[in-house]
């Protein structure tokens, strides 16, 4: 009887070794498809880096959790270089430039509109009690065709799809209904073998390509990137490589296309990595 036993959880112990090494090839090891190319690591004032918007000379403008600030972090010289005060304490998560306007994201779907965002005089306007509240959006990007912000919700987004509001930079005002949503049951998300509900993706960003149109969506609580054609429609999923990714949170495009992603500082760190996509 004891050797059946034996047998029977020593065959259990197995079973979950094989489903937890599945697990962690899916949600620890990442695709191998995505490249590190270069890391920069954050200075303390960015330990909360949440938000990244490349533009001109390979300046990066970024936000962090805590602070109404716009910290200008250059690449080439990798060090804050200046910093803009649009607003008081908040809790601040994406950023996307429009000229010499920056837009910034607040996480209960506040929008700051700064205009000339790098002149110590700049002027923010507040547009407030656009969602209910207890919303938590992370995701903030341009779209510049349909001239509009992309909105990303991180939570409470339903168990069927995952909605993209949008901003209306003609009227100033948010567009009811979502203009995107990322349906949960599509089969690029066959590969997690998770539950199809809300939890499969939880959006810390959304950008477009500069040059395809493309649509792209990271998420940082199980790091991974979706990929969108530009009509929405779900085209490729990479997990990302937890260790690599702690805390994805970021995401900007430089002028030819460049791939860059910043991680907060979770029990390490803050860095802001370029990446590729080898397919």
């Amino acid at each position: 009887m004891n050797k059946a036993l034996f047998f029977i959880v020593l065959g259990l112990l197995a079973l979950a070794g094989g489903l937890y090494y599945s697990y962690l090839s899916v949600t620890e090891e990442g695709s191998d498809h995505i490249l590190i190319d270069q890391v920069w690591e954050m200075p303390d004032e960015l330990e909360e880096i949440s938000g990244i918007a490349h533009f001109g000379n390979n300046k990066i403008a970024s936000v962090q959790d805590e602070d109404g600030i716009i910290f200008i972090y250059d690449l080439n010289s990798s060090s804050v270089t200046d910093e803009f005060e649009f607003a008081g304490p908040g809790d601040y998560e994406g950023i996307t430039l429009v000229g010499t306007t920056a837009y910034v994201l607040r996480s209960d779907g506040a929008i700051f509109e700064v205009r000339n965002f790098r002149n110590k005089n700049n002027v923010t306007l507040e547009y407030k009690d656009l969602f209910p509240s207890g919303v938590n959006f992370e995701g903030l990007g341009y779209d510049e065709e349909n001239n509009r912000l992309l909105l990303a919700l991180k939570e409470k987004s339903g168990d069927e799809f995952q909605p993209v509001y949008g901003f209306d930079l003609n009227t100033k005002k948010k567009i009811d209904e979502p203009v995107l949503k990322i349906p949960f049951d599509d089969s690029v998300f066959d590969s997690l073998d998770q539950k199809r509900s809300r939890k499969i993706l939880r959006p810390s960003e959304i950008t477009i390509h500069p040059q395809t149109g493309e649509i792209y969506v990271l998420e940082g609580v199980n790091p991974k990137l979706l990929i969108l054609d530009p009509s929405g429609n779900p085209r490729e999923l990479f997990v990302l490589n937890k260790k690599q990714f702690p805390q994805a949170e970021g995401l900007t495009f430089g002028s030819s296309g460049e791939i860059y992603i910043s991680n907060e500082g979770k029990g390490g760190k803050a860095n802001i990595m370029k990446i590729s996509i080898e397919k």
